[in-house]
This record gives structure tokens, C-alpha cells and sequence, in this order.
């Protein structure tokens, strides 16, 4: 099922928090190789028919040393918001978010340290940054989901709970769903739309980008592909009941080359690319 707001985003991790000033950008992933005849209208395309498209084209991009997909010629064809305006490159979009609060799991843990990513420039505030935004808050613990706690330590919802108890407004990155998605494969009855929806009721008034999750071929079978496909159908479908959220489809041009040995976390060009990312996508769903 596809959705408007659709596009192409138990081991015990330390717990980080990073406020600093940082930039924001957003990006519709929406990819047609349409051409219409002059003077004809363009039958509007479906979400699903864009999105297939854009794995096509992903599929055919050329891969660097580092295992990377050209993703700017991907970005570069992407359809414009509004009809008639061009899509910026990359690199020249912005955002109209000036304050981004990202909660994430472990998968978001040490992507601003220089011990996760060693170039300042690749790191998740200055590509936020690079896209606009002016502050920024990084909330990620390692094991975290919506609903458990790891050792006591705060979930999601606890996280956003606190950013809204601080005063954070504006937009949000939810980085979750990975710890999720196994938990539920192992038992949780809280389905994958509930935890959704405990997340969003926090944030009516709030624009948020929701990337989908994925994993490469982990030995632990709870994180398993077709586990997180499933928690992704759930976010698709939250896309229709919640106005304000925008589901950034991360998972389709997450490459196999971007995980570490265990095929759940992000090694280094993961992590680089993974930021870069989630700034163009936040850069295009909420433009300036």
C-alpha cells in the first residue's frame, strides 16, 4: 500500500545526546521517467509507480569503491514538489525546518562523533546543517524502541516526551523501528501501528520524517528483512492517518556494502552516507 506522504530514509549500546547548531534540508523521493507530449496534462502518478521507478533507476546507478550508489544523479531526477518548479541539486536545497530533533536506536548512536564518522562535514549536524537547519538535538540509545526499555533507560516515546518537556518544536527525525520490528518478531503484542501511533499522538503539531528501516542479512533472525518490510508497511500506512508525517523511504537505497559484519548497525560509509541522506530527504519534504 502506498500512501501521499510516501517517498524515496539486544546487545547494550552507550546512550548520546548531542545538542549543537546545526542546518536542515528536506527532499520529496518521487522518480518518474515519464515524458508527456506538449500541451498534453500529465496524468498525476501513483506513489507506488514513482517508487518503483526510483529503485530502477538506484539499480542501474554506478557503485564507488566505497560501495556507494551515485546518489546525487538519483536525486537529480527526482519529480518537484509543485508543478512547474524545478528540483535544486542536491546540494543547493533547503529547508524550512530551523530547530530538527532526532530520536533514534542504535543504528543513529555515534553518527556526529568523529569515532563513527571521521569527517566533521559528513556528520549528522553538519549535514542538517548544509541544509538549513539552525539547531539540532541527536537523541539515540543503543537497544531503544518505542515501547521497551533496556536497562531502564528512557524509549521513544520517553525521549520525545523529554525534547518536549525541554521546549523542542519545529521538526522531527524518528530513526526507530529496527528494535521495534524485532520485538515484535519475537513476541510483542504491541503491533507495529500501535507503536507508530504512540510516537505521532506526541506530535500532532509537529512536521515529522520518518525514515523506513532495513537490514542485511543479520544473524540474529529477528532483525531479519521481512521483519522490517513489515514494520515499513505500518509507517506507509500511518502516512494516511497523520497529515504531518512524511515517510522517507531510507530502505529501498540503503546499499549491503553500508552495514557492519552483524547486518544491523552502519559501518562508517553507512553511517556518511545514511546522514547525508536524511538531510537531503528532510531538505525535500519540508522546503523553504
Amino acid at each position: 500500500m502506498t500512501t501521499k506522504n510516501e517517498f524515496r530514509p539486544a546487545s547494550r549500546r552507550p546512550t548520546w545526546r548531542l545538542r549543537a547548531a546545526a542546518s536542515v534540508g528536506a527532499v520529496t523521493v518521487a522518480a518518474t521517467l515519464a515524458t508527456v507530449a506538449p500541451g498534453q496534462a500529465a496524468a498525476e502518478p501513483t506513489i507506488g509507480e514513482l517508487m518503483d521507478s526510483a529503485g530502477g533507476v538506484l539499480q542501474e546507478l554506478p557503485i564507488d569503491p566505497n560501495g556507494s550508489s551515485d546518489l546525487t544523479s538519483l536525486f537529480d531526477l527526482l519529480t518537484p514538489a509543485k508543478p512547474g518548479t524545478p528540483n535544486k541539486p542536491t546540494g543547493e536545497r533547503r529547508t524550512s525546518c530551523t530547530q530538527v530533533t532526532q530520536i533514534g536506536d542504535s543504528t543513529s548512536v555515534g553518527v556526529d562523533s568523529a569515532s563513527k564518522v571521521a569527517a566533521p562535514a559528513d556528520r549528522l549536524t553538519a549535514q542538517y546543517k548544509r541544509v538549513g537547519v539552525k539547531n539540532v538535538t541527536l537523541d539515540a540509545g543503543g537497544g531503544r524502541s518505542i515501547v521497551e526499555k533496556v536497562d531502564g533507560e528512557p524509549n521513544a516515546v520517553d525521549a520525545v516526551d523529554t525534547a518536549l518537556t525541554r521546549g523542542d518544536r519545529g521538526c522531527w527525525v524518528i530513526a526507530m523501528g529496527v528494535s521495534d520490528a524485532a520485538n515484535i518478531a519475537t513476541g510483542s503484542k504491541v503491533t507495529a501501528d500501535e507503536r507508530i501511533d504512540r510516537v505521532m499522538k506526541k506530535l500532532t503539531d509537529q512536521n515529522v520524517l520518518w525514515p523506513t528501516v532495513m537490514t542485511n542479512d543479520p544473524s540474529n533472525s529477528a532483525y531479519a528483512k521481512k521483519n522490517m518490510t513489515a514494520f515499513n508497511d505500518a509507517l506507509k500506512r500511518a502516512a494516511d492517518r497523520y497529515p504531518n508525517l512524511k515517510v522517507y523511504d531510507f530502505a529501498a537505497e540503503a546499499q549491503p556494502a553500508w552495514y557492519a559484519d552483524d547486518g544491523i548497525h552502519f559501518n562508517a560509509t553507512g553511517a556518511t552516507q545514511r546522514n547525508r541522506l536524511f538531510a537531503t530527504a528532510l531538505a525535500t519534504a519540508f522546503r523553504a
